[in-house]
């Protein structure tokens, strides 16, 4: 009994270790990643030094709302087709949206003026426009290091 017990912690233990490497692989990576968007939204956005240092926690907070608001949205809708909905789907999925754009203005509306102490008005309306610009640069970049994305368990695709 005790062998068993033995070899089944060495395997709990080993298998903890490679999940962690799967993770560990990809961290440098995203760093890098993360230090592009930096540099890139502080030359887009004409920011200097200490805006950048101001406005970018504000910025990550907001955008980790936001991830936070869309995820549950998409969670709830992922499995459905949207062309196979009864009515009473529909009108739920409808409202889940509405609900979501909704979401969406009241964080806009929660961090805009953070953003615009931090780094002004004329700056911060443009943030939208540099989001839009940086992105397919940032999805390059990530393809460029080859960063795995990671699978949830019992999906197929």
């Amino acid at each position: 009994m005790k062998k068993v017990i033995v070899y089944f912690s060495l395997f709990l233990f080993g298998y903890s270790l490679s999940a962690q490497s799967f993770d560990s692989s990809n961290i440098d990576k995203i760093d890098a990643v993360k230090e592009y968007r930096k540099e890139l939204l502080k030359a887009k956005l004409s920011l200097s030094d200490k805006e950048l240092a101001a406005f970018l926690p504000i910025y990550n907070e907001y955008q980790l709302d936001l991830r936070t608001a869309k995820r549950s949205f998409r969670r709830k809708w992922y499995t459905k087709d949207i062309d196979k909905l009864n009515p009473t789907e529909a009108k739920d999925y409808f409202n889940d949206a509405l609900d979501l754009q909704q979401k969406e203005h009241d964080l806009l509306a929660k961090y805009g003026p953070k953003v615009a102490i931090a780094i002004g008005w004329s700056k911060a309306v443009r943030i939208k426009k540099v989001e839009r610009e940086i992105k397919p640069l940032l999805l390059a970049r990530a393809n460029e290091l080859k960063i795995e994305k990671k699978r949830k368990k019992g999906r197929n695709k």
